[in-house]
């Protein structure tokens, strides 16, 4: 793979969040239909809720993934315990830059002192899932059923978790 995986710089917040934006359009993010501006993306890896780390794939010098830990929820006990992110533009997935990006930010996980990260996905995405638990290492911690609701249907998150260390 022509490939690069390195970590996030303030320049890559538009193709970012231009890559979560379709994310967010085809019904493939759990935060939300709505698009956000680069601000908000640059407030929510950067400012307000730093990441613990976050990293974009260029390939022939334009983002097409990115992954980031994120805090889960900003409260005691919970601060070992990270919110994984894994975006990759459409035109560029069944390429190993999913595998390469969740590779390179799971790697780093004990460096950082986590001890658990989550994943949020819809359970109408077997694909995600399968990724996740193959390559990824995550198990399926329980469900959220119809928790998310969209043009008046309600759909079922699944909570994947995956233990440091194990």
């Amino acid at each position: 793979m022509s490939y690069q995986v390195r970590p996030l710089r303030t320049g890559d917040l538009l193709s970012v969040t231009e890559i979560y934006n379709a994310a967010c359009h085809a019904r493939e993010s759990t935060h939300g239909r709505r698009p956000w501006s680069v601000n908000e993306m640059k407030e929510f890896l950067l400012e307000s809720r730093p990441s613990f780390e976050s990293y974009t794939c260029i390939d022939k010098g334009a983002v097409v993934g990115w992954t980031a830990f994120t805090r889960h929820h900003v409260m005691e006990g919970v601060q070992h315990t990270a919110e994984m992110s894994l975006y990759v533009q459409a035109s560029s997935r069944r390429k190993g830059i999913g595998a390469g990006l969740a590779h390179i930010l799971l790697s780093r996980a004990s460096i950082l002192h986590l001890h658990c990260i989550v994943a949020m996905v819809f359970e109408d995405m077997p694909n995600v899932i399968s990724f996740a638990k193959r390559k990824c290492g995550f198990s399926v911690a329980g469900c959220l059923p119809q928790v998310f609701s969209d043009s008046g249907k309600h759909y079922d998150i699944v909570l994947l978790e995956k233990l440091v260390g194990s």
